[in-house]
């Protein structure tokens, strides 16, 4: 409504502006209120008071376009009688007389209007009653009565016999009777500029304006003569009324846009300064807001006269706070002084004239745009911080998505050192991000991580991030380093052996650093709790990883050794066995073999360790471990395998005396635990090839033999 209300505005100044006539049919089309409807008729009579008949007649088509029902009749009897009463064009005002009839049937006004141009045409009486008017105007000595006569008679022929003579005949008559017959001057004025007869027209207008007895009449001629001579081709004589017009009304629209245009083209801004200013004192405060526009661009853009036009940008901030021209000069403006604080008041004040939040996306968009701008400047231009904060502050309250705002409330509060507002913003942005979103709430968290490490050195809260970190994403190799590195620091040993135990467990860390993480921890383990049961499980998992890993060998030995673990001993120099060969590893089994009957007290276990160092041996076996099993055996009371060692002894005897020795003792076991006399006498007579007068060994022969029956 406040669209339609300016348009009509600006019609009264300028009936003739196309533009608005286009503008105003448009808004129309969207409905008119009551108000509406009321100004459009308020605006058809003024024009018609000024004799603009076909401008009102323009109005009626815009309201007929926008109104149905009933309201719709009552407007095409409007629009027929000012057809058929000021523009005589009986045949169109038949037509809306039928379509009002078509819409209400019974509408008295169209039907009598209908019968009368009936009445008239029939028979021709319309000639009849001109004549008659033609005649009484002869025989009138009364010039008021005369040049009625005349007019009416005029219209008569123009409403029935259009383009014929009588009409102009009879129009020129009722002006010679009286020049300031204004209806019969419109109507003589609109047949001339009809048939382009620019010369007479021009001559018409010339005695209207000597003729006018107001100032607007003889504005009205001067227009029209302006008009013509435009079409002659006299553009310089145009000029010339067109500053007689100003004179008259300096704001006169259709002769400010003349001179305007035509300063426009000689680039003589100064003169058009001086036009549109004459305009705007004679309109005053009030004045076209359009045109202090011009003048302040003119003044800014063509004269590069910024205080001057400051002047009129003021007048136009009084009527519209966020103009957007106004707002790009003191742009400039302030910037050129290095006033930036102004220009935040000023574009605060623009921010605070629009729309509210939610009234059209458009001025969402720029109400956005000017918080952005606010901030922006408030960063650049202000020597103090906190002013650019609040703005950009601001800005994320109306738009909490603003990715500018808070990446500039970072920069700000790291610039201003105000770490906990920077903590605050970050943590807001977790809380808001989507729990899928994990990527970027470590992101945000690592930015919460350096400012509780670097800026406020919070060790506790720096542990507790890295924690939130590694909840949210328990492979996150940074985090635990990070961390890892932190506890060092600190000297928090535990903590420290709990995240390493992470990493150690992360998939897709290389051997050897998996490897080194084991070592650390098993060494802070001894190193820094002195407990060497703990330190057990990461050696070993050291030596799944590295089998030949000497260091870690080493250790769990020691480890073994200390705890007594005995078996675990032995266990880890059987691998240490199965990696070697030769001499060497028989010694490795012969000392496990050792352990475990000496330690552990596991003779089977050390018999079989023993006799795979026997089967390995290139001899059937060293001493030591033949010496060894045979202890054993005893110990177990295995006879047999008792004297199986034996035998292996006395072949390996490096004297007879000892070699004797052992088969005695082989003899014995075998006739006295094992049962074996033949094998004891085989081993007693082997004794006496080696010493023939052994008084045993043939004491016992005679009994075996004896006892055999041999």
């Amino acid at each position: 409504m406040a669209d339609l209300l300016q348009f009509l505005a600006l019609l009264d100044s300028d009936p003739d502006d196309a533009n608005v006539l286009a503008a105003l049919a448009d808004t129309a089309t969207r409905g008119l209120d009551p108000t509406g409807a009321q100004a459009l008729g308020h605006a058809k009579r003024s024009l018609r008071d000024r004799g603009r008949h076909d401008v009102a007649l323009r109005l009626l088509d815009v309201e007929l376009a926008a109104t149905n029902g009933p309201r719709r009749a009552d407007l095409l009897v409007e629009k027929g009688q000012l057809l058929d009463e000021e523009l005589l064009d009986e045949p169109a005002a038949a037509r809306c007389y039928e379509e009002a009839l078509g819409v209400r049937p019974d509408d008295e006004v169209a039907a009598e209007a209908l019968q009368q141009m009936a009445l008239n045409r029939a028979n021709e009486n319309w000639k009849k009653f001109a004549a008659k008017f033609v005649d009484e105007a002869k025989a009138s000595t009364d010039r008021k009565l005369t040049t009625s006569l005349y007019l009416t008679a005029a219209e008569n022929w123009a409403r029935y016999a259009p383009g014929s003579p009588e009409i102009e005949q009879y129009l020129r008559r009722s002006l010679d009777a009286d020049p300031h017959n204004r209806k019969a001057a419109l109507h003589l004025e609109r047949l001339l500029r009809g048939a382009g007869r620019w010369p007479e027209l021009a001559a018409l207008l010339d005695g209207r304006i000597d003729a006018a007895a107001t100032k607007e009449e003889r504005v009205a001629a001067l227009l029209g003569m302006v008009e013509v001579l435009q079409v002659l081709g006299e553009h310089e004589r145009a000029l010339e009324i067109g500053k007689k017009v100003l004179a008259m009304d300096p704001a006169q629209p259709r002769a400010l846009r003349l001179l305007g245009d035509a300063f426009e083209q000689q680039q003589n801004w100064q003169a058009l300064v001086m036009l549109y200013s004459g305009a705007l004192r004679a309109k005053g405060e009030s004045g076209d807001i359009g045109l202090v526009l011009q003048v302040a661009m003119i003044l800014w853009k063509r004269l590069g006269d910024l205080d001057g036009a400051e002047e009129y940008f003021r007048r136009i901030r009084k009527h519209d706070p966020a103009h957007p021209a106004a707002l790009d000069f003191y742009r400039a403006y302030y910037h050129g002084r290095g006033e930036g604080q102004k220009l935040v008041a000023i574009l605060r004040q623009a921010e605070k004239a629009l729309p509210p939040q939610g009234t059209s996306p458009a001025a969402d968009a720029r109400a956005r745009a000017l918080a952005l701008e606010i901030a922006e400047v408030s960063e650049v231009q202000l020597a103090t911080p906190d002013k650019a904060i609040d703005a950009w502050k601001q800005l994320l309250r109306s738009d909490p998505t603003s990715t500018e705002a808070k990446e500039a409330l970072k920069r700000l509060y790291r610039k201003a050192e105000k770490w906990n507002p920077l903590l605050d913003l970050l943590k807001d942005e977790i809380d808001k991000l989507p729990e899928s979103d994990v990527r970027g709430r470590v992101e945000r968290l690592y930015e919460v991580v350096a400012i509780y490490r670097d800026n406020l050195r919070q060790d506790p809260m720096v542990l507790n991030t890295y924690n939130a970190i590694l909840k949210l994403d328990p492979d996150d190799r940074r985090a635990v380093d990070e961390l890892a590195d932190k506890y060092r620091a600190m000297g928090r040993w535990q903590d420290l052996i709990g995240v390493l135990g992470k990493k150690a467990e992360m998939a897709g860390v290389p051997v050897a650093e998996r490897a080194g993480i084991l070592r650390e921890t098993a060494d802070l383990w001894i190193d820094r709790f002195g407990n060497y049961a703990q330190a057990i499980r990461p050696l070993e998992r050291l030596l799944e990883l590295s089998p030949a890993d000497v260091d870690a060998i080493a250790r769990l030995k020691d480890i073994y050794t200390r705890r007594r673990q005995w078996r675990q001993l032995i266990g880890l120099l059987g691998k240490e066995a199965d990696a070697i060969h030769g001499a060497e590893r028989l010694h490795k089994l012969s000392e496990m073999a050792r352990l475990a009957a000496e330690r552990v007290g596991d003779t089977r276990l050390s018999i079989e360790i023993h006799n795979r160092v026997v089967a390995e041996h290139a001899d059937g076996g060293d001493d030591e471990t033949l010496a060894a099993l045979a202890n054993l055996y005893e110990r177990e009371k295995r006879w047999l395998a008792l004297a199986e060692i034996l035998g292996r002894q006395r072949r390996r005897a490096q004297t007879p005396q000892e070699a004797v020795a052992l088969l005695e003792k082989q003899g014995a076991l075998l006739a006295d635990r094992v049962g074996a006399p033949a094998q004891a006498a085989e081993a007693f007579a082997d004794i006496l090839k080696l010493d023939p007068g052994h008084a045993k060994a043939l004491r016992t022969l005679r009994e075996l033999y004896a006892a055999a029956q041999d």
